[in-house]
């Protein structure tokens, strides 16, 4: 893959801002800060610039002020309901300017194909992370789940879990490289499945396991490529990459029992869906606000997740109506309307993502609440975006 300077440098802005594969210590306050700096050119660049925004045609543009704003509206039930206060809910709230990428990359004018190439290097790059360290443990170098004295890595099905950041990347290698192969039937494409497969397997997390395998099946009709020899292949294929995922690295790894978290889960789901709300419509329509270290909110909040396991990342869309109420949910379903309603003009690989994305949404944050998610997911948008304009355009011609 070859890069030009500008390409590059959008790569390289991508790793920093999504903790280069969350590289142990990329939490610390020195990090934090050189974020919250970046975000701070990023947004002033774009208002300097949005007369060259205004004269792009973006279908996304409502929807991602949207996203930009409401979550700053929060600080109004995060103050009369938890008593939190005004500046600390805005400063909380900051990690959701970076949606303001999403513009950026219209501005640089960055090609949607050299996007993708950065998001496959990626996901390859994460795929091997997560198969070299399960080898070298107990020497890791990246992970979000560090090894302390009181508690060791999580074992789920003999796999060591780093929870590395990147699983996005892996998904696109995966869903493009099948898209391809089921062109071309080129070799490179079959590595590059078999390569993030075998990452998405070590993630060990089984919802997006499942919905992977779902929709590269979903992917055979969305192509029109149903047939008995492509359906026996893509089993075959799976059934492979999963019974002997453990041969290959039992040797190597611990094995344990898998805990089953979805009782808790599904009291989450009350919980944060209508028991915490206490019937307040201000919390219906702006959510609760986000919480801000050191208020009687934010330790309310922790409370709730260390002593009951009540964790709002767990529940999906539950918990970001939560966060920020039923009008940031609303803009959610809204895109995903806005998807199905346009698929004609979508490449089967962004077809399979979003997807992914809707059939995961009940249990995983693909919206808001995480730096991470924030700028990837910005990302993944200006792909859509592009891809359905460029799609519309040869379509029409």
């Amino acid at each position: 893959m070859k890069f030009d300077k500008k390409t590059l440098g959008i790569a390289l802005f991508l790793l920093f801002m999504t903790g280069i594969f969350s590289i142990k210590g990329y939490d610390s306050p020195i990090y934090k800060n050189a974020t919250i700096t970046v975000l701070a050119l990023l947004a002033l660049y774009t208002f300097l610039h949005l007369e060259k925004i205004k004269n792009e045609h973006i279908r996304f543009r409502k929807f991602i002020w949207g996203l930009i704003l409401i979550p700053f509206l929060g600080f109004i039930p995060a103050y009369i309901l938890h008593g939190q206060g005004i500046g600390m809910s805005i400063i909380s709230a900051h990690i959701h300017v970076g949606y303001f990428i999403f513009f950026f990359l219209f501005i640089t004018k960055i090609r949607e194909q050299e996007v993708l190439k950065i998001f496959c290097l990626f996901g390859i790059c994460w795929s091997a992370i997560e198969i070299i360290q399960q080898f070298t443990y107990p020497t890791y170098w990246f992970a979000t789940r560090y090894e302390t004295d009181d508690r060791g890595i999580e074992i789920r099905n003999g796999i060591y879990r780093f929870a590395v950041y990147g699983v996005n990347f892996g998904l696109i290698l995966l869903f493009y490289c099948f898209e391809k192969f089921m062109q071309i039937k080129r070799r490179s494409y079959l590595v590059g499945m078999l390569i993030a497969l075998i990452g998405i397997y070590l993630l060990a997390t089984r919802q997006i396991i499942v919905m992977s395998a779902v929709c590269l099946f979903a992917g055979l009709f969305i192509m029109k490529k149903i047939s008995i020899g492509n359906f026996m292949f893509l089993g075959i294929f799976s059934i492979i990459i999963y019974l002997n995922a453990n041969s290959l690295f039992g040797d190597f790894i611990e094995i344990t029992k898998e805990v089953d978290e979805d009782y808790i889960r599904f009291l989450a789901y009350e919980f944060y869906g209508i028991t915490y709300n206490k019937g307040s419509v201000l919390a219906f329509l702006l959510g609760n606000g986000t919480p801000k270290f050191p208020s009687e909110y934010f330790q309310e909040i922790i409370n709730y997740q260390e002593y009951y396991g009540l964790y709002r990342d767990d529940v999906g869309l539950i918990g970001i109506y939560s966060l920020y109420g039923i009008v940031y949910v609303i803009m959610i379903i809204w895109f995903y309307w806005y998807v199905f309603r346009n698929r004609k003009y979508l490449s089967p690989y962004l077809q399979m993502y979003v997807l992914y994305m809707a059939g995961t949404s009940v249990m995983l944050l693909h919206f808001g609440t995480h730096l991470t998610t924030i700028v990837t997911g910005s990302f993944i948008l200006y792909l859509i975006e592009k891809n359905i304009a460029r799609n519309k355009s040869t379509k029409t011609n």
